[in-house]
């Protein structure tokens, strides 16, 4: 092994030279180098995105994406070129997403095993789950409690998880009740928790502390049935819309599990479904649907009429990788989960000026 043998600082002194001076010149040449090498970077998005393009009235707005830690704050170069390349904490597989009433964001990642929290009011990223999750791909979340439900398809089990310490609050679905639990969403004007049990072709309805109330549906294709059924939304009144993904539509719930309607059907045209999963509804009842196979997501009328579509296949803001789960919060931000391009993208719904 090669040694080096350092010169005596005394010397300097002894032929005049401030070591201070020496020192300094140093670390100014060392910055210089810095300067020159190629540290990671990293550079979110800008520019204004909007749907659908001018001269019409824009309707959604592309606000922001989220992805790893750098998203707080940039890489630092000089830890950079002394450590190596700086750890981004990247999403592998989001899944699922939601927002608190805070506007913390949390997401499933299905390959990590965890659940990411893009914690905007502690300016952090953290996780919650470790040791817990197997295949989370399915969130909910309880304001007034401070849980984060999580529907785990490996596991085949429904996780209440403390927002802040990630501690284990409840476990529901006796064994082999669950088959794949997906979607969810928690009413928390009627204290109800609904998890789309997917392989069994049915929603189930739970109360706020897990005991189960009722189930809707079966296999099928008729109205209040099911064809693997994944992700759920709520609108303001309490209904509920679910994603019959290979039935290829929407249908409609009121509060206690009555069909009310259904719109969509097979296709490869706008206003048609290929493969629904994520949905959401706005402040004024209009019905978001993301379609993976699409790339894209589609915005609906209450009745089912197609307002317009946003997104294709890409990496630019509003462009998508087979993307999966959706949420809408009462501040019409519209976020997905972006799922192979490891990224939630967050939108905002642009209401008519009264």
């Amino acid at each position: 092994m090669r040694t080096y043998k350092f010169m005596n600082p005394a010397l300097f002194q002894k032929s005049g030279v401030n070591i201070q001076i020496i020192l300094l010149l140093t670390a100014y040449c060392l910055l210089l180098i810095i300067a020159g090498c190629a540290a990671p970077t990293y550079k979110k998005p800008t520019g204004e995105y909007i749907w659908p393009p001018l001269p019409e009235k824009p309707r959604i707005k592309w606000i922001t994406q989220w992805s790893n830690r750098y998203d707080f704050k940039a890489p630092n170069p000089l830890l950079s070129f002394f450590l190596g390349e700086d750890v981004a904490d990247p999403m592998k597989r989001p899944t699922a997403v939601v927002a608190d009433s805070a506007g913390n964001i949390y997401v499933a990642d299905a390959e990590n095993s965890i659940i990411v929290i893009f914690d905007i009011e502690k300016n952090t990223l953290r996780f919650i789950g470790e040791g817990i999750l197997a295949g989370p791909v399915g969130l909910a979340v309880d304001n007034k409690r401070g849980i984060i439900f999580v529907a785990d398809s490996r596991i085949d089990k429904v996780f209440g998880l403390d927002k802040n310490t990630g501690d284990l609050v409840m476990s529901i679905g006796a064994a082999k009740e669950f088959q794949n639990p997906s979607g969810m969403v928690f009413d928390e004007d009627r204290d109800k928790l609904y998890v789309t049990d997917t392989q069994n072709h049915l929603i189930r309805v739970f109360d706020k502390d897990g005991k189960a109330l009722f189930t809707i549906g079966k296999r099928g294709d008729g109205d209040g049935e099911f064809n693997f059924p994944s992700y759920l939304a709520l609108d303001r009144e309490g209904r509920l819309f679910i994603a019959d993904t290979l039935n290829f539509r929407v249908q409609v719930f009121d509060q206690e599990g009555r069909f009310l309607k259904k719109f969509g059907r097979l296709g490869d045209v706008s206003g048609t479904f290929t493969r629904p999963y994520g949905i959401g509804v706005d402040s004024e009842g209009h019905i978001y649907v993301v379609d993976t196979a699409f790339n894209n997501f589609q915005v609906f009328e209450s009745d089912g009429t197609l307002l317009l579509w946003v997104g294709n296949a890409g990496t630019k803001p509003g462009e998508f990788f087979l993307p999966t789960g959706m949420y809408i919060d009462k501040q019409d931000r519209l976020y997905v989960a972006d799922t192979f391009n490891h990224r939630v993208q967050v939108f905002q719904y642009l209401k008519e000026q009264k």
